[in-house]
């Protein structure tokens, strides 16, 4: 069988390009409502966020749409000088994503639970002890290892207000992944949108 070739129109091979992107409502490439936003913001002294806020509202857009123009608008339209704005107008958008990728996440666990113990002071009298340990004076601390609640304690915790990400070994787990394996790619990493 020889080799068999097809021919593609011009908006085919676009959409092959960028099959794999989502850009959302926005299209491929810059429209003149883009560049008229773009020419507001750059007439104003905003930060990052105020720039984003504005693309987003003024725009209606999702947090994925601004995303993608907020980084065009900061790495395509700002380089240029105010004659070369409109030549923006029909050129391919960059496309930005945020991704998820899906793996183990090492996390510790804080929580609280009540357990049988006691507390040891030298003192003269119970009443001595006690006031001796109401008043931070003890020896040492330590749980009743025979209690029930020791052998089976109920825990109070409350995700993710008391869970630490141990991000080290969440970035070793990623690390640890075969991404030689498509198909662990497909699996794990999705465009977050």
């Amino acid at each position: 069988m020889g080799n068999m070739k097809i021919k593609l129109s011009e908006s085919q091979y676009n959409r092959l390009l960028t099959e794999d992107k989502n850009y959302g409502r926005l299209g491929s490439t810059f429209q003149p409502f883009m560049i008229r936003t773009f020419k507001l913001i750059s007439k104003k002294n905003l930060s990052d966020s105020e720039v984003k806020k504005l693309i987003k509202e003024d725009l209606d857009l999702n947090d994925h749409e601004t995303n993608i123009l907020f980084y065009n608008y900061k790495n395509k339209f700002q380089p240029l000088t105010i004659s070369e704005y409109d030549n923006l107008n029909g050129e391919p958008i960059e496309f930005v994503g945020t991704y998820t990728i899906r793996t183990y996440m090492p996390t510790i666990i804080s929580c609280r639970t009540y357990i049988d113990g006691f507390v040891e002071v030298t003192a003269t009298s119970p009443e001595d002890a006690i006031n001796q340990v109401e008043n931070g004076n003890y020896e040492k601390m330590y749980l009743n290892s025979n209690s029930l609640d020791y052998q089976d304690p109920d825990l109070d915790y409350d995700l993710p207000s008391d869970a630490e990400i141990m991000e080290d070994m969440v970035l070793d787990a990623v690390r640890d992944i075969d991404w030689d394996d498509e198909e662990e790619i497909e699996d794990r990493v999705k465009l977050k949108i």
